[in-house]
């Protein structure tokens, strides 16, 4: 979720993208993943997970996670999700019974270890509504993080291209300001950075979005946008930013779409270059993002590719319109303000798309 706490966090996470089996697992209706872990030698585990799912369109869900803590205590589940169809999606709206003091517990979309220490290992649970099969789960994922030795920004060097290639090069800024604050969807475009960012990115992969209704779409703005921002709504939430929701919508739109974090703006630039555009959240302070004429406790914004400085090319749906939306962003001060969500960003590509080697298993 963008309004993560601003902190003074270290540049460097340790992280790492667990894929369920999501063909095991069955019964009835309900699938339960394996014991997904993160797997690092010699340490104790996460203190913070993100959840990923995919579902063909029509398909509703209830989405569930539990923890182990390293005592090696499973915790209760807890929901993620109850995924219905646009305008019917909520995540928790308050911790569930039974959950100790010491327990790790999902806040919207991010399971924290908390007082709890660390996790060692999660599940997921996923049960189908009725007019649903197995074949309509297509992705399951767990993004697991916590503080530890990692590439910071100095590691960026000489990619194999320069500037925006692929369909990184394709995206069209779009820019949320062309929709007004309105009282219902999270307030409107004021707030609606993630659905636009997710906008340009699928639009960027030829996916066909459909429109809304005439009277959400003021005069000269893309009419996708506020299709977007009602299909990624969380009613729990109350705002259109939560990560997995993002995913989830990208998902059902054909892509193969999750939620990852990653060690460094080199892991970026990896995937950029292979011409894969990030949706990436960020947060800052007045002043601390060059070129940025706004601050933010935060915001979602695509990663195009970087500059021969290794400078973060973006497409920002902060902007007054047009061109100006493509900008270049100063590497350090990027990385800082991208440093606050752990480097969170959606990762979408169509289903079946090849990603590059990543040696660390952020993807």
């Amino acid at each position: 979720m963008p309004g993560v706490p601003r902190a003074d966090p270290p540049d460097m996470w340790r992280t790492r993208l667990v894929r369920a089996d999501t063909d095991a697992g069955w019964t009835g209706r309900q699938w339960m993943s394996g014991v997904l872990e993160p797997g690092w030698a010699g340490d104790p585990g996460a203190d913070q997970a993100v959840a990923s799912w995919n579902l063909d369109p029509a398909a509703t869900a209830v989405v569930e996670l539990r923890a182990r803590t390293a005592d090696g205590r499973w915790h209760p589940w807890q929901t993620l999700a109850h995924w219905g169809s646009e305008g019917e999606r909520s995540s928790l709206a308050r911790p569930e019974a039974g959950l100790t003091h010491a327990a790790p517990t999902v806040d919207t979309d991010v399971l924290t270890a908390g007082s709890a220490g660390r996790v060692d290992a999660v599940q997921l649970r996923v049960t189908l509504g009725e007019a649903a099969d197995s074949q309509a789960l297509r992705l399951a994922a767990v993004s697991f993080s916590s503080p530890g030795a990692a590439s910071g920004p100095a590691a960026l060097g000489p990619g194999a291209a320069t500037g925006a290639v692929g369909v990184a090069a394709a995206v069209q800024p779009l820019s949320q300001r062309a929709y007004p604050a309105r009282g219902d969807l999270g307030g409107g475009g004021p707030a609606w950075c993630s659905p636009t960012s997710l906008t340009m990115v699928a639009a960027a992969w030829g996916a066909e979005i459909p429109s809304a209704a005439d009277e959400d779409v003021p005069p000269g703005a893309d009419p996708r946008v506020p299709w977007m921002a009602r299909a990624v709504y969380d009613t729990a939430y109350g705002g259109t930013g939560n990560w997995s929701f993002n995913a989830a919508v990208a998902g059902a739109l054909g892509f193969d779409a999750l939620v990852t974090r990653l060690s460094s703006l080199h892991a970026a630039r990896t995937l950029t270059d292979a011409g894969i555009p990030l949706v990436a959240s960020v947060s800052f302070a007045a002043g601390e993002l060059p070129g940025a004429d706004y601050d933010t406790p935060g915001h979602l914004l695509v990663i195009r590719g970087f500059d021969p400085d290794g400078d973060v090319l973006v497409a920002d749906p902060s902007n007054p319109g047009g061109v100006s939306g493509l900008r270049s962003y100063p590497r350090r001060a990027f990385d800082d303000a991208w440093s606050h969500s752990r480097r969170t960003a959606y990762l979408i590509v169509p289903r079946g798309h090849a990603l590059p080697p990543s040696p660390a298993g952020e993807w």
